[in-house]
């Protein structure tokens, strides 16, 4: 496939950004844990610094991500020859009578192009944490406070570091893509080959990749565990100690990413029913997403009343448990088979 795309270039790059991540986020974290134990006011400023360089460099990298996309949709196109053009209309033809949802047909002076969203296979865990760092970088501005700041710091490191070691989106990029892809572009298939393979690639290239809800589906619900995360930071906090501008911050971020949730699952909804049908509802992310959106709710309306007593304690309790559910429902998705499944 090198010849087709850089990918060599893409992972060199990338893993310049990685360690350049990776940098920055141990020296914020070592700096978190000096804070937490005991805060230095006279590292604020730098450490401020040196956390919207790795933003940024968590943005510039995201953008390398979106150059190697549109190399994808540039070079790789499904072109099919002429002689099966006909045929292959003709049977999406009677594939799609009595179909809910048909396949477009085959346009030989436009063939089918992969326009992949930004947040496939370990991609999904840096545009995740991307979103967390821009999030924690707005409540390190927030508010002044050093062992906040620090506790935001080490999570960042924490999630820096499961990226470099477990989910590099850059030196493997893509791997269940290519491997489903490259037969149809390096290897040389009998006409029967090519159009089996056409039928097997085509349906997953409209359904999946280039369905319109996975550029609003999973992005929404990906910064929702940002805010929760961020949700989770605080209500640790307020376990420890009554400070109401911390638990207004984790209320902010609990708005707003409760509002993300609701929209992003429900965006998923005609998504679902488009590319696996009525049979859809029983699959275990989905019911352990319900899960998780019922108690973030819960943790919402437990803010109302925090003024009476224990409330404010069991929100934060809320809280941590919002955070737990998130991560139960993200893990779920790769051991429980189901329309979800990662592995």
């Amino acid at each position: 496939m090198e010849n087709l795309i850089p990918l060599h270039l893409f992972t060199q790059v990338g893993n310049i950004v990685l360690w350049v991540l990776l940098i920055s986020a141990t020296v914020l974290g070592v700096s978190g844990v000096v804070n937490l134990v005991r805060p230095l006011s006279g590292s604020q400023r730098l450490t401020g610094y040196l956390f919207i360089l790795l933003t940024l460099v968590f943005l510039a990298g995201f953008g390398w991500i979106s150059w190697f996309h549109y190399q994808v949709y540039l070079h790789l196109p499904l072109e099919l020859p002429p002689n099966m053009v006909e045929y292959l209309n003709s049977k999406l033809f009677s594939m799609n009578r009595g179909a809910e949802y048909g396949i477009p047909f085959y346009n030989p002076g436009e063939p089918p192009r992969y326009m992949l969203p930004l947040w496939l296979e370990n991609e999904k865990y840096y545009f995740w944490f991307m979103c967390y760092a821009l999030m924690a970088l707005l409540g390190h501005y927030r508010l002044n406070h050093p062992r906040l700041r620090g506790a935001l710091h080490i999570l960042l490191a924490v999630q820096v570091g499961i990226l470099f070691f477990a989910a590099n989106p850059f030196v493997d990029p893509l791997p269940k893509f290519f491997s489903a892809v490259e037969p149809w572009f390096v290897q040389n298939l009998q006409t029967g080959q090519r159009f089996g393979l056409f039928m097997k690639l085509y349906p997953k290239m409209v359904f999946y990749y280039n369905a319109e809800y996975m550029w609003f589906h999973p992005p929404m619900l990906f910064l929702s565990y940002a805010c929760i995360t961020m949700t989770f930071v605080t209500s640790l906090f307020m376990l420890v100690r009554r400070d109401e501008a911390i638990e207004t911050m984790g209320y902010d971020y609990g708005k707003l990413g409760f509002f993300m949730l609701t929209l992003g699952m429900l965006l998923g909804y005609p998504w679902a029913l488009k590319a696996w049908g009525p049979n859809w509802w029983w699959d275990p992310k989905i019911c352990s997403s319900i899960m998780m959106w019922a108690i973030y709710s819960t943790y919402l309306h437990t803010r109302l009343y925090a003024h009476r007593p224990f409330m404010w304690y069991f929100s934060s309790v809320l809280g941590i448990v919002c955070f737990l559910a998130m991560l139960f429902t993200f893990v779920s998705s790769f051991f429980f088979p189901g329309e979800h499944t990662f592995v």
